[in-house]
């Protein structure tokens, strides 16, 4: 199969124009009730046809006995059955001409059943001998939120607004963990792929689709053991020069090895063998999953730094530490003012706040104009190349209101990037939140997450520089 073929073949996958479901039930405690459900609930708005010979209908809709009894195309087959029942229903694919399965049945190559590898080599074998692009098996599903299409088995993934950071991943429970964190911080998101045991779509298949992809802008990716690493790394490096890439990768000890191996079949290798091929193929590194989608969503709203030099500026002193602290930690420059900064910032705040890096705004949050002059002379300083902001809920609801104006303004006048920690109690800045998310301002609920994520950003515009990428 061509490489275009199978990119044309990955999109009947992620927009298909009809879709199967094969193992649909009525019974709660069943995965076919919960794929059902799933796709409806999402609101898929093409034809979908409930597969299984003991319902004439299911949720309303009439059902099939197999798939060679529906009257119309099929592009995609969401499958839940038993193992050994896959074989045959991925053979009806082929007949009924299929073009893309969600596999979600489990106990193949991960299982200790000595059958389970042969039941996947099987299923591999005929999925390319009719050139069905498979996501699993041992998945949760996929999600395509431009599409309206949730093909997995938890209709809340369907609750995330559209966005364009895309989310593959070889654990459905790493997605599932990730899933409250993005709902609850605004994280819009284009495609969540459960890759699983990765039959014939692999980490390289799904960069080498995404980076043509108009509704993603930055790829995050779970890593728990790659069989063609050197595949993986060549076309990372190709797609790194287009759209930004994050991976974490786990498997650093022997028992996480040997866990990764059961969970999904694949042995992890090497991890700081990895983390240096990583680096070297444009691929920023996570160290965990909240950083993971942290940094991407970063990446897929902020430009590149031009530097390392970063400024901090927080409400209060106790956050401006900590950001500074995770700066140096991080390999970050915590820069130095030029004189002429110093001196007017010195004429804004009062002698009990800090004015140099981290800049303390404190009681000048109350007055607009001294407040955004602050944050303005902090950006247009020439030694700074990204800014860190800070800021939490404390006496008043006015404190966001006056600077919002000032970090959207500074950001686009300068063009420098910046990320923003802030927490407030639920219902309080929601609106200002949702502003700040509208010019592209991404948020994160701690300092450490916010320089994490601009760490990613130096990072990027670092690999572009050597790539020789123009930004």
């Amino acid at each position: 199969m061509s490489l275009e073929d199978g990119k044309r073949r990955l999109a009947f996958l992620f927009y298909p124009r009809s879709v199967a479901v094969v193992g649909a039930s009525k019974n709660t405690k069943k995965m076919g009730y919960h794929a059902l459900k799933s796709l409806i609930e999402g609101g898929f708005k093409g034809p979908i046809y409930p597969i299984n010979p003991g319902y004439s209908s299911i949720f309303g809709l009439k059902a099939y006995s197999s798939l060679k009894d529906v009257p119309g195309e099929i592009d995609l087959a969401i499958i839940v059955v038993p193992a050994k029942v896959a074989l045959e229903v991925l053979e009806e694919c082929r007949e009924a001409g299929v073009k893309g399965a969600v596999l979600i049945t489990a106990g193949l190559r991960e299982a200790e059943l000595e059958e389970g590898p042969r039941l996947q080599e099987e299923l591999r074998r005929i999925a390319e001998k009719s050139k069905v692009k498979v996501i699993g098996p041992n998945t949760f599903g996929m999600v395509n939120l431009h599409a309206d299409l949730n093909a997995g088995f938890t209709p809340s993934f369907s609750r995330i607004k559209k966005g364009v950071v895309s989310l593959v991943s070889q654990s459905g429970g790493v997605c599932h963990l990730l899933m409250p964190y993005i709902l609850e911080q605004g994280i819009g998101m284009s495609k969540i792929v459960g890759l699983g045991n990765r039959l014939n779509v692999d980490f390289a298949d799904m960069l080498e689709y995404l980076a043509h992809d108009e509704d993603t802008r930055s790829i995050a990716l779970y890593v728990e053991g790659i069989d063609e690493p050197r595949k993986l790394m060549e076309t990372a490096r190709r797609v790194a020069r287009v759209k930004p890439i994050v991976a974490f990768k786990t498997g650093r000890s022997r028992k996480a090895d040997a866990a990764s191996k059961s969970h999904t079949g694949s042995l992890a290798g090497n991890y700081e063998l990895y983390k240096a091929a990583f680096k070297q193929s444009g691929i920023v590194v996570a160290d965990g999953s909240l950083e993971l989608i942290s940094k991407a969503d970063a990446l897929a709203h902020q430009p590149p730094a031009k530097g390392r030099r970063v400024a901090v500026i927080s409400l209060v002193a106790g956050l401006g530490i900590i950001a500074a602290d995770t700066c140096e930690a991080k390999g970050l420059e915590l820069t130095e003012f030029t004189e002429e900064t110093v001196s007017k910032i010195k004429k804004l705040l009062p002698p009990f706040t800090i004015r140099t890096n981290p800049v303390d705004l404190g009681f000048v949050a109350n007055d607009p104009e001294k407040c955004g002059e602050a944050i303005r002379l902090v950006f247009d300083d020439p030694n700074v190349d990204a800014v860190v902001v800070n800021y939490i809920f404390s006496w008043s609801e006015d404190f966001l209101l006056l600077p919002i104006e000032a970090i959207i303004s500074s950001h686009r006048e300068t063009g420098k990037p910046v990320t923003m920690c802030l927490r407030y109690p639920h219902g309080v800045w929601d609106v200002e939140k949702e502003s700040l998310r509208k010019a592209s301002i991404p948020i994160f609920p701690t300092p450490e997450l916010a320089v994490e994520a601009l760490k990613a950003l130096v990072e990027y515009g670092e690999y572009l520089s050597r790539a020789n990428v123009p930004f």
